[in-house]
């Protein structure tokens, strides 16, 4: 349904900012600054045609500036496509725009169409390259930029050197990201701060803290940086303590940005801190902080991992903008809570309101289904995923059907759908079906499972005490015996089962054979009680 304008809103009926505007800049110019949403952009489109300003030079790069800014790449490259001779403006705004919708291989081809049209690249031009070379990991066509920067004549303590050791740290040469560094000012926080998400990027996280701890001024990217890091090296109870000293700061003027909070929600989700979770909502709500979609998703997350779908399901009605990862989030959940029906009415509703599912959405809707052994349903949406949507299957699916087929006693199918698959099964795969050997004791197939992990993942003990179980379970004493032996004689390690609870806001962990929590002895006491 095409967009229309009302009165109040439009920038088409803004009489009384067109009578303020000077004479030299067309009224449509300024309209087009005016622009909420794409639909507006697309009638001053039609203006710019009718009135033939797109052919003037520097409107048709103003144009696909808007289009890039709406996230609609494919209608910026028309408009690019048909200027005669673009500017610098205009390719900056093309390449940032490629850049940002997952095409840097083509920002990188395009920036080179510049150099050969004989044009000069400006700051601008640098920081959206710099950043395209990032997300490729190509540090050669980098420390080409590199050496163009440096031709140029451009001083340090700039935005390129930021994206510098971005590109650097990104491309996993840290030598070089400290080099650029080292070129900067001791004040350069962005350089600092840049090199800061660098280390964690890499895991090393106390170089990270060192260079934190040594610095005079912090911003708000400082904070986030490091209680980022944290989460991604899955040192979730360090990020929330980082994020409390943050708080004992704000005072100072240092408020938590949305990179900040929604690691932090990531980092509460993670230990099934229920409450801590609650105080960052809160805490949202006291500041007046808009809700945007990602901060509206990670709320939604940290709800459904902390038990409480409810809340969760609640605050995903009341977003007013939603994302596929919005609705994978949300399928996601109601999976993990056993709630398969509530995943597929979700699906039918996404896809009816116009969001097109990706990869991550499946695999919500395969695990809701192995979960709740809907073998029938599986198949038909691993088929509809392939057929209706063109999504290549990935070993994530592959998983998810192996396990669904395994769980319903399917052997023989699993097994048959993993050697059709069209790329090596991975040790994911073949541990799933070993798991399915274990609970179904099909010694013959679990033995073949377990021959090709051996070959995958030798030195994993996981593998190793799964077929010690499977072997067990099927009465063959000898067999696993020999598993644990050689598990013990080899020194390897395995992962012992743990869970957290919440209690008074504090978050403790209890491990399997763990006797070093503080109140071991009386925990030890109240079960011996029970018993």
């Amino acid at each position: 349904m095409a967009a229309s304008f009302s009165p109040s809103s439009s920038p088409l009926n803004s009489q009384l900012l067109l009578k303020r505007t000077p004479a030299r800049m067309p009224a449509t110019v300024i309209l087009l600054q005016m622009c909420h949403n794409f639909q507006e952009v697309r009638q001053i489109h039609a203006q710019f045609i009718v009135s033939g300003l797109l052919a003037r030079p520097p409107n048709a790069g103003r144009l696909l500036d808007s289009y890039v800014s709406m996230s609609q790449i494919y209608y910026a490259l028309l408009v690019f496509n048909r200027i005669p001779s673009p500017d610098v403006f205009a390719y900056n705004a093309m390449i940032r725009g490629l850049t940002l919708g997952n095409c840097p291989y083509d920002s990188l081809l395009l920036y080179n169409k510049l150099l050969l049209g004989g044009l000069t690249p400006d700051n601008y031009t640098y920081t959206f390259v710099l950043k395209a070379c990032s997300h490729l990991k190509a540090i050669f066509e980098g420390k080409q930029v590199h050496c163009q920067v440096i031709k140029a004549g451009v001083a340090p303590d700039t935005h390129i050197h930021t994206s510098l050791i971005h590109m650097y740290a990104k491309s996993d040469s840290l030598a070089c990201a400290e080099g650029v560094l080292a070129e900067c000012s001791q004040e350069n926080v962005l350089a600092i701060n840049s090199m800061i998400s660098g280390y964690m990027s890499q895991g090393h996280v106390e170089k990270a803290r060192a260079m934190f701890d040594k610095m005079g001024a912090k911003d708000a990217a400082t904070w986030s940086g490091m209680i980022t890091g944290y989460t991604k090296n899955g040192m979730h109870e360090e990020a929330l303590v980082m994020f409390r000293e943050m708080m004992m700061v704000s005072n100072s003027g240092v408020q938590p940005n949305e990179s900040a909070l929604v690691s932090s929600l990531s980092a509460t989700a993670c230990l099934g801190a229920l409450d801590q979770g609650r105080w960052i909502h809160a805490y949202i709500r006291r500041i007046g902080a808009k809700i945007s979609i990602t901060l509206g998703t990670g709320l939604v997350d940290m709800y459904a991992k902390c038990g409480s779908i409810h809340c969760s399901y609640k605050l995903f009605r009341e977003m007013q903008q939603r994302d596929v990862v919005t609705w994978g989030v949300m399928m996601s959940g109601f999976a993990m809570h056993g709630q398969a029906r509530k995943c597929f009415q979700l699906f039918d509703e996404m896809v009816a309101g116009g969001t097109r599912p990706n990869e991550v959405i499946f695999v919500a809707i395969l695990s809701a289904c192995s979960h709740a052994g809907y073998l029938e349903l599986g198949h038909h949406y691993f088929n509809q995923m392939v057929t209706d949507f063109g999504i290549r299957p990935s070993v994530e699916h592959y998983g998810c059907m192996v396990d669904l087929l395994g769980r319903a006693g399917r052997l023989a199918e699993a097994e048959q759908l993993i050697i059709s698959m069209p790329e090596e099964p991975t040790a994911v795969i073949w541990g799933a079906l070993l798991s399915a050997c274990r609970i179904h004791k099909d010694l013959r197939r679990g033995r073949r499972a377990f021959r090709h992990l051996m070959q995958l993942e030798p030195l994993r003990g996981d593998r190793y005490k799964l077929a010690g179980q499977m072997f067990s379970s099927a009465g063959e004493k000898e067999e696993a015996d020999n598993v644990t032996r050689f598990i013990k004689e080899n020194e390897l390690e395995t992962t012992r089962g743990s869970s957290f609870i919440e209690i008074n806001g504090v978050v403790h962990e209890f491990v399997v054979g763990d006797t070093d929590h503080h109140k071991a002895r009386e925990m030890y006491r109240m079960w011996q009680g029970i018993n």
